[in-house]
């Protein structure tokens, strides 16, 4: 299994001061190129933090671009329903589509489409850190502690993920084969019940955007553990990394992107890459991002989202291997 932390990781995630520096070229309009409205598909509800994002990067693409960009919101069906929405389109750039880890773990795991060869890959636009964390009455201190505690006691661990088969449920499941121990996974319907779950008691653990971790963590709702980025995250300096921790987890951060269908010319594409990080570089953009506990980073390259898309989704088949998925 690749590692995820390996060259094609670390130049498509360039911070956002370094992106900005090769965003000084002209952005070359393409010839008829956009000749009416755009269209990004959204395969989550109206309101989270992703749907603000996209839509704070679309009210800037709009302006620079002059013409309406329109954000669909087409959810249901594990995000099957934005795909064929984004399938049904013209190949022209006009329809584009958000995508997450989420929607990488479907492909690693249902196989139902090929995101290398069915999409146009445009650009990454966010990220964002992911905590470990536990109740705040929780006996555990650290992580250590956690991991040594389900070694001791098989399936006395719970941890709350947002389905079978997603990327937090595939991360968690190599946290449990590096760290030694097995635990029992609980699906909920997505972040907000998951860290609800865990405030009661239902779950041992579980994965949460750092925004859910800053925000509960305080009131000593909530600990947090680790974060699963490689470094440690400057709104809690305090707390390690998984490796500081003594897990050698290969590190994940939530990220969302852009991609087209599959057949876009190449030179609408590397227009499109332009404009996109361009406009999650933007003022206006940040500060949302910032608000929603996103970072606003984008790829060098179409070519770099496409191998860094790759290289999560070999991770995710790898992890996906032994595993019950039916449930």
């Amino acid at each position: 299994m690749p590692d995820t932390t390996n060259h094609p990781r670390r130049r498509v995630l360039q911070v956002a001061a370094a992106a900005a520096a090769s965003l000084a070229l002209p952005l070359r309009a393409q010839s008829g190129f956009p000749s009416g409205p755009l269209r990004i598909i959204v395969g989550v509800p109206a309101g989270g933090a992703a749907d603000v994002g996209m839509r704070a990067l679309a009210a800037v693409l709009e302006k620079n671009l002059k013409q309406t960009v329109i954000v669909e919101n087409r959810t249901g069906g594990g995000f099957m329903i934005a795909w064929q929405a984004l399938q049904a389109a013209p190949a022209d750039g006009h329809t584009l589509m958000h995508t997450t880890n989420s929607f990488a773990a479907l492909h690693a795991v249902q196989k139902q489409f090929d995101m290398e060869k069915q999409v146009a890959h445009i650009s990454v636009t966010s990220t964002s850190p992911i905590a470990l964390i536990v109740n705040g009455d929780s006996p555990f201190k650290t992580l250590g502690e956690m991991a040594a505690y389900g070694r001791a006691n098989p399936d006395k661990l719970s941890y709350g993920t947002t389905g079978v088969g997603t990327a937090e449920h595939l991360k968690l499941t190599q946290f449990e084969r590096i760290a030694g121990f097995k635990g029992l996974a609980v699906p909920f319907r997505g972040g907000p019940d998951a860290v609800q779950a865990l405030m009661s008691g239902t779950v041992s653990f579980l994965m949460a955007p750092g925004f859910f971790a800053k925000q509960f963590a305080p009131s000593g709702k909530v600990k947090v553990l680790a974060m699963m980025d490689g470094v440690r995250w400057k709104d809690m300096p305090n707390v390690p990394t998984f490796a500081e921790a003594g897990v050698n987890l290969p590190p994940m951060t939530y990220w969302s992107g852009l991609v087209a269908r599959a057949g876009v010319p190449p030179e609408i594409v590397q227009h499109l890459h332009r404009e996109v990080s361009a406009a999650a570089l933007d003022p206006s953009v940040l500060e949302k991002m910032v608000a929603s506990g996103q970072n606003a980073v984008v790829s060098k390259s179409p070519d770099d989202f496409r191998q860094f898309i790759m290289s999560e989704i070999a991770w995710m088949t790898e992890a996906a291997k032994g595993l019950d998925l039916k449930s």
